[in-house]
């Protein structure tokens, strides 16, 4: 019933090894955790013996799944067992420390089995378990003051001081945990091509690669209304909160700060999130301790504001943090979904290096030490006003590599405490943040957006080799979802998307090494079709002026475009070229001698690989002649050259006659006419 299985860390019995075994080689496929000896064998491997903890891996870029993906070394956690390749192929490798370039022994693995299709893919380390550990730290160093500042923080999960650190500084401008969580995706998606296309939805709204959360701390100073006016008067005129276009921020408060119920009410309403300060006393926890300063305190706060819903996002003062995971658990136990108390801190640490300490720009859910998920979000505080950080180039760092060609996308929470309405480093990033598109948020307009995300799927999904039929059931606040299809398949290339039977509109994007089609995943019963006929160019137009020429061709499907050309029929050495695939190409030749005859090829290629050229060889380039001083500039059919008399032009500038009226020759005449030459013998 499957295409693709999981496999956790665990013990298989010998009729469990037997099952999965024998599923894979009649085409499943398995993709396994530090995986037990009795499937070394179906996974291609052999024991080398002995086990490491705490190492890296560096993965394979050159082709699928790593392609797209960061090529540095990478951390992970927990123990590795260590294999030679006896019929798989390396994924990634092993190594002993950052700098190792090589090892004999593989991280990640995958072995085609058998030949009904099925693949056989294994992590040698327990993946689930170091991308927690990753981005909560080192359990065995909970309740452990390690930054050496009284109060336990997050941050003392991740402070070495005598030992390593636990996230490498030197590499924390990588999303670590993130970029492994994407070789699994890409995984999963490369060994079930053959069975069929998966549909994904895209991090954010509206495809945006970055977020900024910003929120600050006011311990009843009173800056909260003065900066949150600050913030209505960055918004652009007209601005839809729901759309994330406003400015917009979170105040964690004392419940005394000077803000009455009605002025929190107003606020509210606009978009602005106002939430608790929970206090410990700037002092360690216990369970007991900390419930009952939520109790207490979420009372207070609701006396004080009784127009407002009861808080559902947090940040503790002092960034207490005393174990592993009580403050999570209490939390979900008052309602409170989203944690920011995940702090960059302190400064002699950090040593104002932009970057994610906790391996990850996105926001996922905490999980207990036995590995119980709990359903609180983790958004990790990356910015502080605290931390010795420099602004604006801190939030530049974060956000180019989101939006760069890194593709290190985020959610980036900022603390810009709110005691004061005036706040130089806010505005820093507020405009470092316009500049670039990328919208700014609360804290609860975050945790609604993943809610309402991760509540949406897509259902009665099926496949009968050339057809993709799904329904998209979006989640309650998943305003702006997108969907992604992947644009290739074994059955072919994406061509169309419909929705209830109409066309959607979809741009093809390359992320992280797959090739998408990616849309509006609006609630609705989808179709999408691919289609595996070669890919087919017409015969390109060419518009002549002084010193250049644009030549304009289609396709049939989506593909990309070049130009290659010269003055000679033998020597097109020059080129230019569009990597964005389209169906409509367009490319400027500029720097051209006039009265000088040049001549050409088109070539695109689709997201397949599937080259076309025009005119394919052995038959001769298309030509146009650029026009000399005092020539009107023309359009002109791609021709080939022929012997003297032949057709090497169409002018269709300065006519005066046909369909098009003045000035045209008219498309249906043109067209009648590249029909006619198209049957004469060349000559």
């Amino acid at each position: 019933r499957f295409d693709v299985a999981l496999l956790g860390e665990g013990p298989l019995t010998s009729a469990q090894a037997s099952l999965f075994t024998s599923w894979v080689q009649s085409g499943g496929n398995l993709i396994a955790m530090r995986p037990p000896p009795e499937l070394a064998s179906l996974l291609g491997l052999a024991p080398a013996g002995g086990t490491s903890k705490e190492a890296y891996l560096r993965l394979d870029t050159t082709r699928p799944p790593g392609a797209g993906l960061v090529s540095d070394s990478l951390q992970f956690h927990g123990t590795v067992d260590r294999y030679t390749l006896s019929g798989a192929t390396a994924v990634a490798t092993l190594l002993s420390d950052e700098a190792t370039p090589t090892s004999p022994y593989p991280a990640v693995t995958l072995r085609a089995v058998g030949s009904a299709g099925g693949e056989a893919a294994a992590f040698t380390f327990d993946l689930a378990r170091s991308i927690v550990y990753t981005r909560q730290g080192n359990p065995a160093w909970a309740g452990q003051e390690r930054d050496g500042i009284p109060v336990l923080r997050s941050s003392d999960l991740f402070v070495g001081n005598a030992a390593p650190d636990w996230v490498n500084l030197d590499k924390v401008a990588i999303p670590q945990a993130d970029e492994q969580q994407r070789l699994l995706a890409n995984l999963i998606l490369h060994m079930a091509r053959d069975r069929k296309p998966l549909p994904r939805f895209w991090y954010f709204p509206r495809e945006a690669k970055a977020v900024v959360v910003m929120t600050g701390d006011d311990h009843a100073n009173g800056g909260t209304a003065g900066r949150w006016l600050k913030y209505r008067s960055d918004s652009p005129a007209g601005c839809s909160v729901q759309h994330w276009e406003c400015v917009r921020g979170t105040s964690y408060v004392f419940p005394g700060v000077p803000l009455t119920d009605v002025q929190a009410a107003e606020f509210e309403a606009e978009g602005f999130e106002l939430a608790l300060h929970v206090n410990t006393g700037c002092a360690n926890f216990t369970p007991e301790s900390l419930d009952s300063n939520f109790r207490t305190q979420l009372a207070e706060f609701a006396s004080r504001f009784p127009s407002l819903p009861p808080p559902t996002t947090n940040r503790t003062h002092c960034i207490a943090w005393s174990d592993w995971a009580s403050m999570a658990k209490v939390e979900r136990r008052y309602g409170i979904r989203l944690d920011v108390n995940y702090y960059y801190f302190p400064p002699a640490w950090l040593q104002d290096r932009p970057g994610v300490f906790t391996g990850s720009g996105l926001p996922m859910r905490f999980a207990d030490v036995d590995g119980t998920l709990i359903d609180v979000y983790q958004a990790t505080t990356q910015m502080t006003d605290e931390s010795g950080q420099s602004y604006p180039s801190t939030i530049d760092a974060l956000l180019d590599a989101a939006l760069g060609p890194e593709g290190f996308y985020g959610a980036f929470v900022a603390n810009m405490h709110t005691d004061a309405p005036y706040h130089e480093r806010s505005d820093a990033i507020v405009t470092s943040a316009k500049s670039r598109g990328v919208p700014v948020v609360t804290s609860l307009q975050l945790l609604e957006w993943l809610d309402g995300r991760n509540a949406s799927s897509f259902q009665d999904v099926s496949w009968d080799g050339t057809a993709l039929r799904l329904r998209v059931v979006a989640g309650e606040g998943a305003r702006g979802l997108v969907g992604m299809l992947p644009a290739v398949t074994s059955a072919g290339v994406l061509t169309s998307v419909e929705r209830e039977g109409t066309p959607v509109t979809y741009t093809v994007e390359q992320l992280k090494g797959v090739w998408y089609a990616v849309f509006s995943a609006l609630p609705g019963t989808y179709v999408v079709h691919y289609d595996s006929s070669p890919l087919e160019l017409s015969t390109p137009m060419v518009t002549a002026g002084e010193r250049m020429a644009q030549v304009r061709w289609t396709s049939n499907r989506l593909s990309d475009s070049q130009v290659v050309y010269g003055t000679s029929p033998q020597t097109l050495t020059l080129s230019v070229s569009n990597a964005a695939p389209t169906t409509a190409h367009g490319l400027t030749l500029e720097a051209l001698t006039p009265g000088t005859t040049y001549f050409y090829r088109v070539l695109s290629k689709d997201v397949a690989g599937t080259r076309a050229v025009s005119p394919a060889a052995p038959s001769p380039p298309w030509s146009f002649t650029v026009p000399g001083p005092g020539t009107a500039p023309g359009s002109a059919l791609g021709t080939p050259p022929g012997p003297s008399g032949a057709l090497v032009e169409v002018r269709a500038s300065g006519c005066t006659t046909g369909p098009g009226g003045p000035g045209a020759l008219g498309l249906l005449g043109l067209a009648a006419l590249v029909r006619l030459l198209g049957r004469r013998p060349r000559g």
